[in-house]
């Protein structure tokens, strides 16, 4: 009976010595990079009897199986193909970390890690957030008879600050416009700043707390508001030039083949 009770005991202490843990709870992955989702086990010298599995926790989806001391991928998610590996070389080290290739929208979210060897079976839960950095704001002016408009267009995740300073630091009112983009899971951006002076000078502000990303684009530029004036007759006295000039060149066309066909 004491044997009995001594073997219950030793196989509690084993069993309780095996655990599964992952060093960080939530991991930041930024877009097309590679993201580690690290994972430790209490490892053991036979890898013959060792299971791994990485799993979607919302809905269960396989992201990554190994046993049989090879990986296994027959039940893989679709999404993930070709794009998780394991660091094979490490597990009789305990390291049953996960590498995603090319971070995407979708990568974000709760993944499960579940080990299982000779020791024992256990799991951890950690969470994935997703963010794109902001692509470099390329500048347009927008120039009419009444004012002068500086916009700036860009694209990244999450939804940012946008700030519009003027020459003494002063906040400026501006347009914002946000579109979803759906394809590549990023926020497309446009910002318009209107100025009614001769001289602009006014700083574009973007900040991507989650990155800690923060772009700023001063715009210094001068204008003769007469010149500008003149420019804009100019340029539609020219349009309307063409546009005769096309109708022109397509009544002559036209002519000439009525022409054409009245000789036969």
């Amino acid at each position: 009976m004491l044997w009995l009770f001594l073997c219950v005991v030793v196989v509690d202490v084993l069993v309780a010595t095996f655990e599964v843990i992952v060093p960080n709870k939530h991991l930041l992955a930024v877009r097309g990079r590679p993201a580690v989702l690290g994972c430790e086990f209490t490892s053991g010298p036979d890898l013959s009897s060792l299971v791994i599995t990485w799993q979607r926790q919302e809905d269960s989806r396989v992201v990554h199986s190994f046993y049989y001391q090879q990986d296994q991928l027959d039940r893989q998610c679709p999404k993930y193909h070709n794009r998780t590996s394991l660091y094979v070389s490490e597990l009789h080290k305990g390291n049953a970390s996960l590498r995603i290739a090319s971070v995407r929208p979708k990568d974000a979210g709760w993944y499960l890690c579940v080990v299982s060897n000779a020791k024992g079976t256990g799991r951890a839960l950690m969470e994935v957030t997703y963010g794109a950095l902001y692509s470099e704001p390329r500048l347009s002016i927008l120039v009419n008879s009444s004012a002068l408009k500086v916009q700036f267009e860009t694209e990244g995740f999450p939804k940012p600050e946008v700030i519009w300073l003027g020459e003494h630091n002063q906040n400026l009112s501006y347009y914002l416009e946000i579109h979803d983009q759906i394809e590549d899971g990023l926020y497309f951006i446009k910002s318009i700043c209107e100025v009614q002076k001769a001289v602009v000078n006014v700083t574009f502000t973007l900040k991507n707390h989650l990155l800690n990303q923060n772009l700023q684009r001063p715009v210094f530029l001068s204008y003769d508001e007469d010149t500008t004036d003149h420019m804009i007759i100019v340029l539609a006295v020219l349009s309307v030039v063409c546009i005769l000039l096309v109708i022109g060149i397509i009544w002559l066309a036209l002519q000439k083949q009525n022409e054409q066909r009245s000789s036969l």
